[in-house]
């Protein structure tokens, strides 16, 4: 209310039914992050509403700070002083308490009524802080990806046991991939011992087409091992690359670690914006010291906790240490020490004290190998709601519903949306089981014997490259390259890749991300192949062949 302070712009895109009539309560769609938009996901939230959006109107808001609301243009990957700095007088009005005000006055201002609300991951956050503070206006809430605004500690202590049992059973459901004493968490537990000892350099190719030198050290292999939750391929590549270090080549592994360190640099902050993140995060997340005391207390009382949680817990990343995971990209722990302190608008917990939620239907969803917003996570947000349910969809990572290729997270949110009185209990989602498992690779051998073999595998390898890039072009693991283009389907065109010393591979690889189906027709060794499976089908692996 301080007018010295400017306004924030507050964009939102409303769609209404093709009819103009609007029978049924609105959709909010909350977009994950913190720092992304919601207006720029309104296409996947309409293919995952489908056919809802016959008689409702579909709501998508850029939250203050994010898109074309006003984004929070600063970076802190220089100091989270200067990041501060750059956003003045404003850097405490990102909380999202705030941003549940505005919802809940956007909603009012448009007569919508009360309306259902889907969030994904940080957008969870935000639903559960919106039906915290304005229970009148929301009818229910599917949060996908839940993490609990009350409830947490900033240890985050549920995101190791999930880290390693999603590695575990990728490994367990796919053939061939290890027994006892290759399974991923052994094999990283024995190379961590070594790389204590003796930190290995490599270089590899990037996700942004670039070869980079990179250190195998702990705390780079934790933001490879927690990273994996954002997509397959990591699940799919992480045992065999630990193998192949393990043996001596440390390429697999290496490229892993190139690939997570990549960022999008032509990424405008219209889209993503860093500085909204830690603007949120050193404003509503729990932390390890008091926000409202100095630098130097907070880092005395940061240096206690992790002292005293080294003595308590010190397992709690195993086989990370706590301090190795302290030094990754992937902790936050030590983010906020920097941070301005608030003084008209300080830090707290921006949800209910006690963790109970007004009355209101609410559906979570949590894939079974997220390790970000875990399973666990999950179960604690759904206790906090008297009329709730938790589905687990099997062999999912993070966000399950949005882009949903198996057509079952989506058409709960839809059946629930529908009915929430029949999904609450039990009915719908026993598609949740029977999603399949994530194929492991099985190992990462520097030549090849069997060629149709080998120039299966490089289509694969290629698909998993397209997933982890930033752009649309990058390099083999040994040699040559590979572009992208088109869009349902893509066409991935290979050019003397290699996956393998002695093969290079190049012809076309097409692939229907919708449907899963996969075309080869590729040339090595001035011979042709040609081959086509499906990769969301269970127990399918690359079908190649010679043509003769």
């Amino acid at each position: 209310n301080d007018d010295s302070l400017g306004s924030f712009d507050l964009a939102f895109a409303l769609v209404l039914p093709i009819s103009g009539k609007v029978s049924k309560p609105a959709v909010v769609g909350l977009e994950g992050g913190p720092g992304y938009g919601s207006i720029a996901s309104g296409q996947l939230y309409a293919e995952m509403l489908q056919p809802l959006l016959a008689d409702r109107a579909l709501l998508v808001v850029d939250q203050r700070g994010t898109g074309k609301s006003n984004p929070a243009d600063c970076d802190y990957d220089d100091t989270i002083s200067a990041c501060a700095k750059e956003l003045g007088d404003r850097f405490d009005l990102y909380g999202t308490e705030l941003v549940a005000d505005d919802l809940g006055a956007l909603i009012q201002a448009l007569n919508l009524g009360v309306v259902d609300v889907y969030g994904d991951s940080y957008g969870t956050f935000v639903a559960q802080v919106f039906a915290s503070h304005h229970p009148d206006l929301v009818r229910s809430l599917v949060l996908d990806g839940a993490y609990p605004v009350t409830g947490e500690t900033a240890w985050y202590p549920t995101q190791g046991a999930a880290m390693r049992r999603a590695y575990t059973v990728v490994c367990e459901r796919t053939k061939g991939c290890g027994d006892d004493n290759t399974g991923t968490m052994q094999l990283l537990t024995r190379l961590l011992t070594k790389l204590r000892k003796n930190v290995v350099s490599v270089q590899a190719p990037g996700a942004d087409g670039k070869i980079i030198n990179v250190k195998l050290n702990p705390q780079n292999l934790n933001d490879v091992a927690f990273g994996g939750t954002y997509g397959p391929t990591t699940y799919r590549e992480f045992n065999a690359s630990l193998r192949a270090a393990l043996a001596g080549d440390p390429l697999p592994l290496g490229r892993l670690v190139a690939e997570s360190k990549a960022t999008n640099v032509e990424e405008p902050v219209s889209v993503y914006s860093p500085g909204l993140q830690v603007a949120v995060s050193c404003h509503d997340y729990p932390q390890l010291f008091d926000m409202a005391q100095s630098r130097a207390i907070r880092k005395s009382q940061y240096d206690a906790a992790v002292a005293n949680q080294i003595k308590v817990d010190p397992d709690i990343y195993g086989p990370f240490q706590i301090r190795e995971y302290l030094k990754s990209d992937f902790s936050t722990q030590p983010l906020c020490l920097p941070w301005p302190i608030a003084t008209r608008n300080p830090w707290k917990l921006p949800g209910p004290p006690d963790g109970r939620y007004p009355d209101i239907p609410t559906l979570v969803l949590s894939g079974e190998l997220d390790t970000i917003t875990t399973v666990a996570e999950g179960d604690l947000v759904a206790a906090q709601f008297a009329r709730s349910r938790h589905v687990t969809l099997a062999n999912s990572t993070h966000v399950t519903a949005m882009g949903d290729v198996y057509k079952c997270a989506s058409q709960l949110v839809r059946d629930f949306f529908t009915n929430q009185n029949v999904v609450l209990s039990g009915t719908g989602g026993e598609c949740a089981r029977d999603i399949p498992p994530i194929a492991a690779v099985i190992e990462y051998p520097i030549r090849i014997t069997k060629v149709s073999h080998g120039v299966g595998q490089t289509a694969m390898d290629a698909i998993d490259r397209y997933l982890q890039a930033t752009g649309y072009r990058g390099l083999g693991l040994r040699g040559g390259s590979w572009s992208a283009s088109g869009w349902g389907p893509v066409v991935l065109e290979l050019r003397s890749y290699q996956l393998y010393q002695n093969l290079a591979v190049t012809g076309r690889v097409r692939v229907d991300f919708d449907t899963g189906a996969v075309e080869v027709r590729a040339k090595a060794l001035e011979r042709t192949f040609t081959g086509n499976w499906n990769i969301y089908q269970a127990g399918s692996s690359a079908q190649v062949q010679e043509l003769r």
